[in-house]
């Protein structure tokens, strides 16, 4: 049976998309990569019936802390983590230090009930139509709170920023703005509207993958490039790849090797139609 992230996962995904449709998908993740698959997580599929009860968000240009309040009151939900913080249905959602070796800070993690009647809800997380304040609900200034500024936040931290995503509109944040519109001959007024918003947008929006470079999509082998090669890197992880750049080097033929031993199958260099499949990723050629 062909791995699938649960269907309650596939709902909270579709709603956040609905609701940040601009948002950066760079650390999106379900699939459990090499690491996962060598120890029990919840990215990995389930036994009994192929499942994958994981879902990783990317932070950049959403109210993560609106995500978590929604996914804490949903009933399929396990626990939820995000910037060194975890919540988990056990301890009653109370929000507890989390220790673990990944900080959840590029990305909130949420893990769904294994049962199956959870698993497979199909009921609404209320995100998208949360009343909350969006990023353009409103023209931001000094002294606007919510988070509508934690997602102004976010995306100024993409490009360098390095605020504290607080949900503060102030004095740092007022300075980075006005930075911003002089780097782009805009009005210097340090007031986030329309203008000033579009060019953020522009500025924050991840390049569109090459056409014929999804993940699964054609067979890779040394002197590949392309995007689904930099999916394979990150899939297999830095520390057997090196950063996840575009083209399918030694090293990279030395980890899918690696990667292929693990899974027990035959260790040939190439990423193919079985070495996709146990990546759990759908062959589309």
């Amino acid at each position: 049976m062909t791995a699938h992230l649960a269907p309650v996962l596939r709902v909270l995904r579709e709603e956040i998309n609905a609701r940040w449709p601009h948002r950066d998908r760079g650390s999106d993740g379900w699939i459990g990569d090499a690491a996962h698959q060598a120890r029990q997580s919840d990215h990995n599929p389930d036994r009994d019936d192929s499942s994958v009860n994981a879902l990783d968000v990317d932070v950049d240009g959403i109210d993560p802390l609106l995500v978590v309040r929604q996914c804490i009151a949903h009933p399929s939900t396990q626990y939820v983590i995000h910037n060194r913080v975890i919540w988990s249905r056990s301890r009653g959602f109370a929000a507890a230090r989390y220790t673990g070796s990944n900080p959840h800070t590029k990305h909130l993690h949420v893990s769904v009930s294994h049962q199956r009647v959870l698993e497979d809800s199909t009921r609404s997380w209320g995100i998208a139509t949360s009343t909350a304040r969006r990023l353009g609900d409103r023209v931001l200034r000094l002294e606007c709170r919510g988070g509508d500024v934690r997602e102004l936040q976010t995306l100024a931290n993409r490009l360098g920023a390095r605020l504290v995503v607080d949900g503060v509109f102030g004095p740092r944040t007022n300075a980075w703005v006005r930075s911003f519109q002089k780097a782009h001959a805009l009005e210097l007024d340090g007031i986030v509207g329309p203008a000033t918003l579009a060019a953020l947008r522009k500025a924050t929006t991840p390049p569109k993958p090459q056409a014929g470079r999804a993940p699964g999509s054609r067979t890779l082998r040394r002197g590949s490039t392309g995007e689904d090669v930099a999916f394979v890197k990150r899939f297999i992880g830095a520390r057997r790849c090196g950063p996840a750049g575009p083209d399918f080097d030694e090293r990279t033929d030395a980890a899918v090797r690696w990667y292929q031993r693990m899974r027990g199958i035959a260790d040939d260099g190439v990423v193919g139609r079985i070495t996709w499949g146990q990546m759990g990723i759908r062959v589309t050629y």
